[in-house]
């Protein structure tokens, strides 16, 4: 019967996304709204700043040593904020293809040079790149919050304002992105320094929703992470997350109750394996039972929990799989799994030059290693998108919902920066499958883009998208009327 009624609503879907979407084409493209959040009319995509993308290209990056030692200089007393602001060790750099990888070579006056491969995968890095679309809206009012010297942010609001509440942390392990317990010192943000924060994080546009996390060090051990908490939800920040090593939630229930009733949305919890080998580096001796019965308060306290994997290359990038396949077993309680490949900074910012190399886990390999390690039907080259191609259906909800407060969460960073790769789980079996196996996203994602582009009215602009969502299901969509039909079954995001 699914297989009948899919067969029908595919043909007539069809035809008629042929003739409206012919129609479409020859009418005039109308303007798109202009909302109170943004500084002008909603961007078309040809209106967009392309991103920097294409090999062989020249950019900008930073000696490592340069960097460091400015940093040293600042904490010394040797220099101030402004001069590393100013002049932060950044140096020219040649993004390239050679011997079938994709690398970066930059070269220093005075400490040498650098490489650093990128990818294994050249095709897979260049369709990364193929489907950016395009920078967001150029910020208006934001001197005081992006006056970061040649670093500073031109356009756009980003993903995430990362609030780091604490340099103090109750483990001292590598890696450790900030150094915490390992300076001599303790720094923590107090309440007129977190209050100013958020008034400049209001105070420009485009006024968007991002999500806020807190960070650290160790979040949860300042004294002000529950009012720190509660302040942004009185300003209006809704999507409020904590990076946890997860021992204070697994210490009390009550403290997961708390911070939930606070306004906490949901935890990014730090997991590099499933097993006490793979965590060994942490230096906690029961490091699972900590986050097993972390993620048990979490799920009780009603908040999500994203699993926040730090990849070191010869460490645990050999179970990667692994981490997936207790994500799917623990689906009610986690909501996703964000795989970090080490940066070397903080703790590691001293690192050779031959264990950076050997360390370093190219983004791309993530794909590939998933796909070796688990036996869902991951294909790279199918199944894998830039974590900004969200920003399409971004789009599309603003041209939606015109009379919108805030703009949506718009992820405007580079292609090669962030991906991602949509799952449909079964959470009563454990099981799950691409989303690209079944309906084609890529497809849809560029139908998005043209009939937003369009400038119709919002009940055009719906009736044309759910054309297109009928017909990029073929020939699967009697297995996603199945699958509809089952709500223990929810999509899952796995992020790179």
């Amino acid at each position: 019967m699914f297989e009948c009624m899919a067969s029908h609503s595919r043909f007539t879907s069809s035809a008629a996304w042929t003739i409206a979407s012919s129609v479409n084409r020859v009418l005039p493209e109308g303007a798109l709204p202009a909302p109170s959040w943004a500084p002008g009319r909603l961007l078309k995509k040809h209106q967009r700043t392309p991103m920097g993308t294409g090999v062989p290209r020249r950019t900008l990056s930073l000696c490592p040593e340069c960097n460091r030692e400015a940093v040293e200089a600042v904490i010394r007393g040797q220099s101030d904020v402004a001069g590393f602001r100013e002049r932060p060790g950044i140096i020219d750099a040649e993004i390239l293809e050679e011997g079938g990888r994709i690398l970066m070579r930059k070269a220093c006056e005075t400490h040498g040079p650098f490489e650093d491969v990128l990818s294994n995968h050249p095709d897979f890095f260049q369709r990364m790149e193929a489907q950016s679309l395009g920078g967001d809206f150029d910020c208006v009012g934001d001197r005081e919050v992006h006056d970061h010297g040649p670093n500073s942010i031109r356009a756009g609001r980003g993903s995430y304002l990362i609030v780091d509440l604490t340099n103090r942390c109750n483990m001292m392990c590598r890696p450790c992105f900030m150094d915490a317990n390992g300076v001599g010192y303790v720094d923590e943000t107090d309440m007129e320094e977190l209050k100013t924060i958020f008034e400049r994080a209001g105070s420009f546009k485009p006024n968007r929703e991002i999500n806020v996390l807190f960070s650290g060090g160790e979040a949860t051990l300042s004294p002000i992470f529950l009012d720190a908490i509660r302040h942004a939800k009185s300003k209006g920040f809704h999507r409020l997350h904590a990076s946890t090593n997860g021992i204070r939630f697994a210490e009390s229930r009550n403290f997961a109750v708390e911070a939930s009733a606070a306004g906490l949305h949901g935890v990014y919890l730090q997991f590099d394996g499933v097993s006490e080998e793979k965590n060994k580096h942490r230096g906690l001796g029961n490091y699972m039972e900590v986050k097993l019965r972390a993620l048990e308060n979490i799920a009780a306290a009603g908040m999500q929990t994203t699993l926040q994997v730090t990849v070191v290359n010869g460490l645990n990038n050999d179970c990667v799989g692994e981490i997936v396949r207790f994500a799917l077993r623990n689906a009610d309680q986690i909501h996703g799994v964000i795989f970090q490949p080490v940066m070397f900074t903080g703790r590691d910012e001293r690192i050779s030059t031959e264990d950076r190399y050997a360390e370093r886990y190219p983004l791309s390999q993530l794909a590939y290693d998933l796909q070796a390690q688990t036996s869902i039907d991951w294909r790279p080259m199918r199944d894998w998108y830039p974590a900004s191609a969200y920003a399409i259906f971004s789009h599309l909800d603003d041209v939606l919902d015109r009379g919108a407060e805030r703009g949506s969460l718009f992820p405007d960073m580079h292609p090669d920066h962030a991906i991602m790769s949509p799952l449909l789980v079964d959470t009563e079996k454990g099981k799950a499958i691409p989303i690209p196996a079944f309906f084609d996203l890529g497809r849809f994602m560029q139908d998005v883009v043209q009939i937003t582009d369009s400038g119709r009215s919002p009940r055009v602009t719906r009736a044309m998208v759910l054309l297109s969502h009928i017909i990029k299901g073929r020939p699967f969509w009697s297995r996603v009327l199945s699958v509809r039909s089952n709500p223990s079954r929810k999509e899952h995001p796995i992020y790179g």
